[in-house]
C-alpha cells in the first residue's frame, strides 16, 4: 500500500511541476512598450504596428522628426535583433519553469546455461536535486528576464534618440550647402568682377589672384557640403529603414529654434538614477547575484540526487517493485567553486552599476553645459553678429551706390555675413545634439518638453 501511494504522489508532483508555464514572450514584449512608453512619454497603440501603409503618404512632405521616428520603429532591423534577444531570454525563463524529462530504463536479461526464462528489469527516475534548485533557478531566469526587457526597452530608445540626432544633422548639413552655395555664388561674381577689372586695367594681378583664390576656396567648400548632405541623408535613410524602393523624400529647410530655458542639472541627475533604463537593468543584475549566492551557500552540499521507481520481473514471473536512489557523496566537492563563482559575480555586477552610475552622472553634467553654451551662442549669433554682418553689408551698399568704396569690399562683406549664417548654423546643430545626448543620458524626456511621439515598435511573430 505505501508502494502504491508512494508511486501517485510521485507521478502526482511530476505532472504539477511539468505543467507550470513559463514567462510567455507575449508579456515580454508588452513590458518593454510599457517602459518605452513610460520614459519617451508616447501613446502606444496598437494600430502602430500595423502603420506601415502610412509611410508612403508621410513622405510626400518634408520629412518630420516625429515622423522618422515612428517609421524607424516601424522598419529598424535593429528592433527586431533586439527583440529576438528578448525571445532567447524568455526561452530561458520557459526552460527554466520546466524540470528535465524523467529518465527511464530497460533491461532484458536473456538466459544463459542452467537458468531458463528471460528476467526484465525497469526504472524510472527523477532528478530531486534539480527538484530543489527549481524555484531557485526559475526566479534567476525571471530576474534574468527582466533585465533584458530593460535592456531592449533601452534599445529602442537610444535608436529614437539616434533617428533624432540623424535627422537634425541632415537639416543643418541642408542649410549648411544652401549657404555654402550662395557663397560660392557671391565668390564666382566677385572672382569674375575681377577679372573684368584686371582686363581694364584697374586693378592689379595680386588682387586679381586673391579674387580668384577666393572664388576657388568657395567652390571646394560647396562641393564638400553637398557632399556632407548626401552623408547625412545617408545615415537617415539607414536608420529609418528606407529603401530604394520607397518615394524620394526630403527634409525641411530650416530647423526649430533651441528652447528657452536652463536646466537643473542636480535634479536631472537624480531623475536618471530612476529613470535610466540600463541603470536599471545594472540594479536587476545585482538583485539576481544577490540570489544566485544565497542559492550557492544554500545548497553547497547538495549533489546530483535522482529519485525513481525500480522494477523486476523473474523468470519465474514473480515480480518487485519499489522506490530506488541515486546520489553521489559530497566528499571532494562542497560547493566552493560555486560560491566563489558567486560572490565574484556579484561584486562585478555592483562595481558595474556603481561605474554606471558615476558615468551618467558626469555625462547629464556635460551634456546641459554643452547645451548652454550652444544656446548662449545662438542667441549671440541671432541677436548680435548676424544683424551686425547685415548691417555693415547694408552700409557698403550705400557706399557702393555713392561710388564710396568698391564693389569687392561689398562682397567680401556679404561673405563674412554668410560665414555668420554658417556660425549660427552650426550653432543651433551642436545645441539639438547636446540636448538629444542629455536626455539620452537622463534617460527620460526632459522636464520642460515632450520628445517625439514614440510609437509601438512592430515586432514580427
Amino acid at each position: 500500500m505505501w508502494i502504491g501511494n508512494w508511486r501517485f504522489c510521485a507521478a502526482t508532483s511530476v505532472l504539477v511541476l511539468a505543467g507550470c508555464a513559463g514567462v510567455p514572450l507575449e508579456y515580454g514584449q508588452v513590458r518593454v512598450v510599457e517602459l518605452v512608453q513610460g520614459h519617451a512619454g508616447a501613446t502606444v497603440s496598437a494600430e502602430a504596428t500595423n502603420d506601415e501603409q502610412a509611410v508612403p503618404e508621410s513622405l510626400r512632405t518634408p520629412l518630420q522628426v516625429s515622423t522618422a521616428v515612428r517609421i524607424a520603429l516601424l522598419r529598424n532591423p535593429t528592433l527586431q535583433l533586439q527583440f529576438a534577444r528578448l525571445g532567447l531570454s524568455a526561452a530561458d525563463v520557459f526552460e527554466a519553469s520546466r524540470l528535465s524529462n524523467p529518465g527511464v530504463s530497460f533491461a532484458v536479461l536473456f538466459p544463459e546455461g542452467r537458468p531458463s526464462g528471460n528476467k526484465l528489469n525497469a526504472a524510472a527516475t527523477l532528478s530531486f536535486s534539480e527538484l530543489l534548485l527549481h524555484r531557485a533557478r526559475g526566479n534567476l531566469a525571471a530576474s534574468q528576464y527582466r533585465r533584458v526587457q530593460e535592456l531592449v526597452a533601452a534599445s529602442i530608445l537610444d535608436l529614437a534618440l539616434d533617428v533624432q540626432r540623424a535627422w537634425f544633422d541632415c537639416v543643418a548639413a541642408t542649410e549648411r550647402a544652401a549657404v555654402r552655395q550662395s557663397i560660392d555664388e557671391s565668390a564666382q561674381a566677385s572672382s569674375a568682377l575681377a577679372t573684368r577689372y584686371h582686363g581694364a586695367g584697374n586693378i592689379d594681378e595680386l588682387t586679381l589672384q586673391l579674387q580668384g583664390a577666393t572664388a576657388s576656396e568657395a567652390g571646394i567648400a560647396a562641393s564638400q557640403a553637398t557632399a556632407d548632405v548626401e552623408e547625412a541623408r545617408a545615415r537617415l535613410q539607414v536608420l529609418v529603414g528606407l529603401g530604394i524602393a520607397d518615394e524620394p523624400w526630403t527634409v525641411p529647410n530650416t530647423g526649430p529654434e533651441p528652447v528657452a530655458g536652463d536646466v537643473d542639472v542636480s535634479s536631472l541627475q537624480m531623475l536618471a538614477a530612476t529613470e535610466r533604463l540600463d541603470l536599471a537593468a545594472a540594479r536587476t543584475a545585482v538583485l539576481a547575484a544577490e540570489g544566485q549566492l544565497t542559492v550557492a551557500h544554500r545548497y553547497r552540499l547538495l549533489s546530483p540526487t535522482d529519485l525513481g521507481v525500480a522494477g523486476e520481473r523473474e523468470a519465474d514471473g514473480s515480480k518487485r517493485i519499489g522506490p530506488s536512489v541515486s546520489l553521489s557523496l559530497p566528499m571532494f566537492k562542497q560547493g566552493q567553486g560555486g560560491i566563489a563563482r558567486a560572490v565574484a559575480e556579484l561584486a562585478s555586477a555592483r562595481a558595474t552599476q556603481q561605474l554606471l552610475a558615476v558615468q551618467i552622472s558626469n555625462e547629464v553634467r556635460i551634456q546641459a553645459e554643452r547645451m548652454r553654451v550652444a544656446r548662449l551662442q545662438v542667441t549671440s549669433y541671432r541677436e548680435a553678429l548676424i544683424p551686425q554682418r547685415e548691417a555693415v553689408v547694408a552700409r557698403l551698399q550705400e557706399q557702393v551706390n555713392f561710388m564710396l568704396t568698391d564693389t569687392f569690399n561689398l562682397l567680401m562683406a556679404k561673405q563674412q555675413e554668410y560665414a555668420a549664417y554658417l556660425g549660427y548654423i552650426d550653432a543651433v546643430q551642436r545645441y539639438w545634439s547636446a540636448r538629444i545626448e542629455l536626455v539620452r543620458a537622463v534617460g527620460t524626456r526632459l522636464p520642460d518638453e515632450l520628445i517625439p511621439a514614440v510609437q509601438n515598435p512592430q515586432v514580427q511573430p
